[in-house]
């Protein structure tokens, strides 16, 4: 008995490693990730490259991340399947490539994303991973010679075009003007094409309307091109010569190196006097029975009356003009005024979320940005969450962009009422914090009238 249980004991100890050794050499996932260019200029491209190889072949696509970067739009690009031999082993794989759009000049990472693998290890047995992806990064940068931009935008061709529509081809008090402005570009996203702020001018009242973003991709070049169409309506409110500002676009022709320049001519506006209706007598009612006689009788019976309401128009004539023009005025102001304010701006955005429209929530909430309480003031949805510090908030913008710019959607959907709610929250903060700040300033009147010494500085602050 004692013999041939040495015999199975021996025979254990001899398998047993080699079960392991096999076991360890089983072959892995393989995800290899590339970036190219690592220095692009911003508006430009980089394209992430991601080779997922898996032993055998792979039983279900991969599960990869939206790779949405920070103040970057990430866009993807077209998959093909590949498939290696690697020390006698086949590998069958997909590689994927995204093209990612800086916003801003600055360094972009990539890292702590995963991507999940499901193979067929020992067919048909299948097998389930999770690969962590190297961490990546890559930098974007605004050439020296495009520095005065504001702002910086890069194309490699830009076209400009107004179209002018009147109500009206003699234009009168009353009628309506809608200017539009459509800029298309290659090889640059919608989202960073400039938009156009339309002026306000005394005498027209201006209705802007919410900006319409479109990206097209040619499916065998992936070359994209796209367009940004801003309108805004002007009614004609009094008679006069007008003049709608000319509008003149910078922009980097990434493939000349140089700054091209776009103009459009300003729109010249005659407003002549809306005739007014004349007026009419009722029908069966006449003049006749009005004389001369009957006039002066009836003042005579009714003097007081008479003489009261005589008083009343010569008042009227004297005073009412200048008051109902006081009043016009005053309230034409508080209306441009308000026009341009932030709880205008704030307003929009509310009731674009109110209404669950994801386009119009998010190019109203970049509308509110310039308007928001902040020091320094907020030009970008990166600055607004950075000012934030709100994680629940850079999830939710996260979300929107996904569903409005990235090509492959996740599975977190955005919240209206969350975004509402963590805007309101983060509007809230801002204001507080720029209170504190005005509160913790020196008064203005500081120094007693009389001995400044500000004009020894020429206008110019000293150092400090």
């Amino acid at each position: 008995m004692r013999r041939p249980l040495a015999i199975v004991t021996l025979l254990l100890g001899v398998l047993t490693p080699c079960e392991m050794r096999a076991q360890q050499a089983a072959p892995e996932p393989i995800v290899h990730v590339t970036l190219d260019p690592p220095r692009v200029v911003v508006g430009q491209a980089t394209t992430l490259q991601i080779d997922v190889l898996a032993p055998n072949y792979m039983t279900s696509p991969p599960e990869l991340p939206g790779f949405q970067v920070r103040n970057a739009v990430t866009r993807q690009l077209q998959s093909v399947n590949t498939n290696e031999q690697r020390d006698g082993v086949s590998y069958a794989g997909v590689r994927f490539e995204y093209a990612i759009y800086p916003q801003e000049p600055g360094s972009y990472a990539i890292g702590d994303q995963r991507v999940t693998i499901k193979y067929a290890a020992e067919p048909p047995a299948t097998r389930e991973e999770a690969v962590a992806l190297p961490r990546v990064s890559f930098e974007a940068f605004i050439p020296d010679a495009a520095a005065a931009l504001r702002p910086f935008v890069s194309a490699d061709k830009l076209t400009v075009e107004q179209v002018i529509k009147r109500s009206s081809d003699q234009l009168k008090a009353g009628d309506a003007v809608t200017r539009t402005v459509t800029i298309k570009a290659e090889g640059a996203p919608a989202m960073l094409l400039p938009p156009q702020t339309f002026t306000s001018i005394e005498g027209l009242r201006l209705y802007p309307a919410q900006p319409v973003l479109e990206d097209k991709v040619e499916g065998r070049t992936d070359v994209m091109t796209s367009s940004r169409v801003d309108s805004a309506t002007y009614m004609l409110e009094r008679v006069g010569d007008y003049s709608l500002p000319a509008i003149d676009i910078g922009w980097w022709n990434v493939g000349s190196g140089k700054i091209e320049r776009v103009h459009l001519d300003a729109v010249p506006l005659m407003v002549a006097p809306n005739p007014a209706a004349g007026s009419t007598v009722p029908a069966g009612q006449t003049m006749r029975g009005w004389t001369w006689g009957g006039l002066v009788e009836l003042v005579a019976d009714h003097w007081l009356i008479a003489l009261l309401g005589a008083v009343g128009i010569t008042a009227l004539g004297w005073f009412g003009p200048g008051v109902v023009q006081r009043f016009a005025d005053y309230y034409r102001r508080r209306s441009q005024a308000y026009l341009q304010s932030e709880a205008y701006a704030f307003s929009r955005f509310r009731h674009a979320i109110r209404h669950r429209d994801a386009r119009a929530a998010y190019f109203a909430l970049l509308d509110w940005l310039p308007h928001a309480e902040a020091v320094p003031p907020l030009n970008t949805i990166g600055a607004l969450k950075t000012a934030a510090g709100d994680p629940a908030l850079d999830r939710e913008i996260g979300a929107i962009e996904n569903e409005l710019f990235a090509s492959q959607r996740d599975s977190q959907r955005w919240s209206p009422h969350q975004l509402l709610r963590h805007v309101t929250a983060a509007r809230r903060g801002l204001r507080h914090r720029a209170r504190r700040r005005e509160d913790k300033s020196l008064p203005k009147n500081l120094n007693p009238v009389g001995l400044s010494t500000a004009a020894s500085y020429s206008g110019r602050r000293p150092a400090r």
